[in-house]
């Protein structure tokens, strides 16, 4: 998707590959010749049939392990450096780092529509200690596993720590039209006005 010239993907590298050693984009095999002329800055590698399986392509791709790994969605443009830096700190220290979200209504079960207290909305980057996350997918790989998100497999088959930390309600993931129209207007305002 087009937003303020350029690909969204593009701008979510942007709000990121300044705060990492490397950047990653896992995309369809279809979306590389595009992204390439767009010019990331990020490698860029095919992803699989799944999320867990387009993670496990992007932690391939990393090589040597790295000491902290965040995974992030290519559809939240709008994630604050403030936010990535504590993620990463945070990860560093404990092992694992997710930004959350408390929610404004009742949320209940999805098998037994019965009320689910103390629940949060989790938001990426999802920052983990590198070598308990690659031994993680390589477990959920043998036991084909497939995951929500990166937290999921974290939980299932590290022994890390993982804890909360304050998300952003600025770091919107791109879902809906209505989605768009807000990432939209927030990155013709950073034009006019660093963020």
């Amino acid at each position: 998707m087009m937003v303020a010239g350029k690909p969204l993907v593009a701008h979510t590298v942007a709000a990121v590959i300044d705060k990492v050693d490397r950047c990653i984009l896992v995309c369809r095999p279809d979306q590389i010749p595009v992204l390439t002329e767009v010019g990331t800055g990020a490698d860029l590698v095919s992803g699989g049939p799944s999320r867990t399986a387009s993670e496990m392509a992007g932690l391939e791709a990393i090589g040597e392990p790295a000491g902290v790994i965040g995974i992030h969605d290519g559809a939240r443009p709008l994630v604050p450096a403030s936010l990535i830096e504590i993620l990463f700190e945070t990860a560093t220290r404990v092992g694992g780092a997710i930004p959350v979200l408390e929610i404004s209504g009742p949320i209940v079960g999805r098998s037994d529509l019965v009320p689910v207290e103390g629940a949060f909305i989790a938001q990426t980057p999802q920052v983990f200690r590198g070598l308990p996350l690659l031994a993680a997918y390589a477990a959920a790989a043998v036991a084909g596993y497939e995951a929500e998100d990166t937290a999921a497999i974290a939980r299932k088959f590290a022994e890390i720590e993982i804890v909360g930390v304050p998300g952003d309600p600025r770091n919107i993931k791109v879902t809906m039209p209505g989605d768009l129209d807000q990432v939209r207007s927030a990155l013709e305002a950073s034009r006019i006005e660093p963020r």
